[in-house]
């Protein structure tokens, strides 16, 4: 470096050009380079002043800046033009030719600067309103509004749902400003609440109800397998049928057997291939408080079951407790409810043209409480009844139950010769034969007839699938029990049976309130009009005592 390029050099370089002109002994040497050093910590520390200075004003120019606004995209008009939604207001923003026009996705949070310029790609928001759709509108529009609340609103559709197919009664997510609908939400209660899959469940496994199954086998199962010769005699097939009668028979059950077998048989007779959808809905669910909801539920449960038959499935609508839902039209208030939710469903059935279609079946405990409307033929065509089983069913209910590979008692198996159906026909022999006894330990109620009859039912004529499946779930437990406290000493016995038959019986509050006349009648099959006392024996230590009703 000369020094006529002194204006350009830094402090440091001026000192080393310096130095190299001039002649230096011993002692101004050293006070040279002494300088010398000064001076580069000097230039040192300026640097580092003037790097913090820059931070400093570049952190006071951001914080000084007015913040940027996050709108919604609504559409892309033009190339690089923007039609954005903010705080309410729509604006025809440019796009920053950097961030590039065709990344964009309608539904999409975007920054918008000072001039409203899209300068950001947030990508979309995680959170919003979940409205439900109301309707589709012919250009793909969906009105949507939200659940009881009057009044509703149209929202356009997020790039992703463009071609989503999507149908009234789901839920759906929208944007803060609520123009876009940005996602289906699958909640529990729209995709999960109505669908059961039907379990392997051959006729073998439901015990007890033979004439119940040859009833539903014959109203359902021929007019599939034989469909040309109900053709050539022009005869009429059944829409659905109702399974009626106690508590804990198997109602349930057999609607499920019903839908795996009539699949199975399709299959094995005439090599047509249709996979069953049970849709398994309890009456209660169905009822809401809102206006209009209930009804909203019926549609979409049948609009969900011709879907499912479009696809190649067969569906089932299995009703529990239909009585809840389907109960008789009453003047007032209070019955409003089901003032428009019987003429929904019935106007639902009509629209359905036979069992090939979707499959209709009706449980309840209460069939006296349905309306006539639903029940009428041409609806509800079968009326089919689920007893109480008898000795035999009974037995064949207990062999479903007490399977060939429990552990069983070591000297039940040497009695049979190792030979286990026969230790468990023993076992069930022994059991039936105390809970069918006619003793007055089996006792339980007395029936006075307006004739001024009497008669005393049992154990026995309050038997049901139900209650033989937890006598042996209660057996299991005592054997269990027995096998902890002594390893030795395993294997069900009878002894571990009749326990839990009397535990069953003891423990279980199965009546119900004394004060309700017709609801004692109807749980143990009488008719109300033709019995004026009823009276529940009550045992308390050895004693039996009757508590009149």
């Amino acid at each position: 470096m000369s020094f006529e390029n002194l204006e350009s050099a830094s402090a440091l370089q001026v000192v080393d050009l310096i130095g190299q002109s001039l002649s230096f002994d011993s002692v101004s040497r050293q006070a040279f380079f002494y300088l010398r050093r000064r001076v580069a910590e000097l230039e040192e520390t300026n640097e580092q002043a003037r790097q913090a200075l820059e931070k400093l004003n570049e952190a006071v120019e951001k914080l000084s800046a007015p913040a940027n606004r996050v709108g919604t995209l609504l559409a892309l008009p033009k190339k690089e033009i923007a039609l954005v939604v903010q705080g309410g207001t729509e604006f025809y923003c440019s796009i920053d030719p950097r961030l590039g026009h065709e990344t964009l996705l309608v539904g999409t949070r975007v920054l918008l600067n000072e001039a409203f310029a899209v300068v950001g790609d947030l990508g979309f928001d995680f959170s919003g309103p979940v409205v439900k759709v109301l309707d589709v509108l012919p250009d793909n529009r969906l009105r949507v509004g939200h659940e009881g609340v009057g009044g509703s609103f149209v929202v356009i559709r997020s790039t992703p749902l463009a071609k989503e197919r999507i149908k009234a009664g789901l839920e759906i997510r929208v944007d803060g400003f609520s123009r876009v609908a940005l996602e289906v939400v699958a909640t529990s209660k729209t995709k999960h609440r109505l669908l059961d899959r039907v379990p392997e469940l051959p006729w073998e496994k439901v015990g007890g109800q033979k004439e119940a199954v040859g009833a539903i086998r014959d109203a359902v199962e021929l007019p599939f397998l034989y469909a040309d010769l109900f053709a050539k005699y022009h005869h009429h097939v059944p829409k659905g049928f109702l399974l009626h009668g106690p508590p804990g028979c198997g109602k349930t059950l057999l609607g499920k057997a019903t839908a795996y077998n009539l699949t199975r048989k399709l299959r094995e007779e005439t090599g047509e291939e249709r996979k069953e959808f049970f849709l398994h809905v309890k009456g209660p669910e169905i009822l809401n408080m809102w206006v209009g909801e209930s009804e909203r539920q019926v549609r979409d449960l049948f609009e969900q079951a011709r879907e499912l038959a479009h696809e190649g499935f067969l569906p089932f609508i299995f009703i529990d407790e239909a009585e809840s839902i389907l109960g008789t039209r009453r003047a007032g208030r209070f019955n409003s409810i089901l003032n428009t939710l019987v003429p929904m469903f019935c106007a639902e059935m009509d629209g359905i043209e036979s069992m090939r279609e979707v499959v209709i079946i009706l449980a309840s405990n209460r069939a006296d409480l349905i309306d006539p409307a639903i029940l009428r033929p041409g609806r509800i065509d079968r009326k089919i009844k689920v007893n109480r089983p008898d000795r035999a069913g009974s037995a064949e209910i207990y062999r479903i139950y007490l399977e060939q590979d429990l552990p069983y008692a070591p000297d039940l198996l040497e009695q049979t010769g190792q030979d286990r159906g026969k230790a468990i026909d023993l076992l069930i022999q022994g059991v039936l034969d105390v809970q069918f006894a006619r003793t007055e330990q089996n006792r339980f109620l007395e029936v006075t007839f307006r004739s001024g009859r009497k008669e005393y039912l049992y154990r026995g004529d309050l038997i049901s699938g139900a209650i033989i499946a937890s006598i042996v779930e209660r057996a299991k437990e005592l054997a269990i029990k027995r096998a902890i406290s002594d390893p030795s000493d395993h294997g069900l016995r009878l002894e571990d049976l009749l326990t839990a038959l009397d535990i069953e019986y003891l423990e279980n509050d199965i009546f119900p309130p004394s004060d309700i006349t017709e609801d004692w009648l109807k749980l143990v099959d009488y008719d109300p009009q033709n019995v004026v006392r009823l009276a529940p024996v009550v045992r308390r230590e050895e004693s039996t005592v009757r508590q009149v009703v």
